[in-house]
């Protein structure tokens, strides 16, 4: 099997596990494992080494177990073919071999002093335990996808081809990808189909309506998505952790970060510390124990905050150290 039926059957294994097809996933993995021969080179040029390595922590049991066969049988193709083109040590063939299955780290030249010795580096530490956990160094070379990271990665720059027929469609699906692959190093198929279901189920939801209101639904959504501070969401939509309808039905607030949610919770409890309206002035009292500053000068006021038939809220405030809190 040559590059391009690899790099094709590739493309249709990301499609499959997209879509959580089981029966077709197991069946290409079952045609990369009978028809390909591994060779360094190939697994280095497709990157298939590392993909199917990462199944093998699929929910799936089977694919898992799939998975696993496949790297371990073309790991020792590919020992056994170094062994026998290359008069390396065991170490070095070993290094070898996982190139094509995890990222490789660089090795530092060696370098002469001034008295014409050769030094070198100290030892570089490596990670070969095949763990899908492992994270990419800084200094750690990169493949293709990886080199568009860091918010390098856009529709134009991975050389993305989507027609829906209508430009402004169009724009609306290259800026929620540009929005998604920001930071991200995923497949450009998997990131296109999550921008372009976006964009169809907002169409569905506005259709018939003002076309402001598509246009506003999408900017809000793209701007979340692009917040830098806000990378949680943003990776949960490309993995799939946050469902693409799930997402779209989700407010401003809900897609906001972790921080300017606590931001808002505590200008909410100001607010609400604030808004007596009409009722009786705060009535002081030792009654409660600060638990800052341990004194009893404080002073309360009371709320209904939930339902008629929940008890009221007690608000208190240490005159002390200004420290607020409330209980029901």
């Amino acid at each position: 099997m040559n590059f391009e039926e690899v790099v094709q059957l590739k493309k249709s294994l990301t499609k499959a596990i997209n879509e959580e097809k089981t029966s077709s996933i197991l069946e290409i993995m079952k045609q990369l494992n009978n028809k390909v021969v591994p060779t360094k080179d190939l697994l280095k040029r497709t990157e298939i080494g590392v993909f199917i390595g990462k199944q093998r922590s699929h929910p799936n049991a089977e694919i898992a177990k799939l998975a696993k066969d496949i790297v371990k049988k073309w790991k020792t193709a590919v020992q056994i073919d170094s062994s026998k083109t290359n008069n390396i040590n065991a170490t070095n063939a070993t290094n070898d071999v996982n190139e094509g299955f995890i990222k490789p780290y660089p090795v530092k030249p060696k370098r002469e002093n001034s008295q014409g010795e050769i030094s070198t580096p100290d030892s570089i530490k490596r990670e070969n335990s095949w763990s899908d956990n492992s994270s990419t160094s800084p200094s750690t070379p990169k493949s293709d996808n990886d080199k568009l990271n860091s918010g390098d990665r856009t529709f134009k720059k991975d050389n993305i081809k989507h027609i829906t027929g209508d430009s402004k469609r169009d724009k609306c699906i290259e800026l929620l990808y540009d929005s998604l692959v920001f930071d991200s190093n995923v497949d450009s198929d998997i990131i296109l189909n999550r921008a372009v279901k976006i964009e169809q189920i907002v169409l569905e939801q506005f259709n018939g309506e003002p076309e402001k209101q598509y246009r506003d639904k999408l900017r809000g959504m793209i701007s979340n998505l692009k917040d830098k501070k806000n990378p949680g969401l943003r990776k949960g939509v490309v993995s799939g952790d946050i469902s693409v309808q799930k997402f779209c039905v989700m407010s401003k607030e809900d897609m906001a970060s972790e921080d300017k949610k606590a931001r808002d919770r505590e200008i909410q409890q100001l607010n609400l510390f604030k808004a007596r309206g009409a009722g009786p002035t705060q009535a002081e009292t030792d009654m409660f124990r600060c638990s800052k500053c341990r004194e009893r000068k404080t002073t309360y006021f009371q709320m209904q905050t939930r339902s008629a038939d929940e008890p009221m809220t007690t608000f208190v405030t240490c005159t002390v150290c200004n420290n607020r809190w409330k209980f029901c």
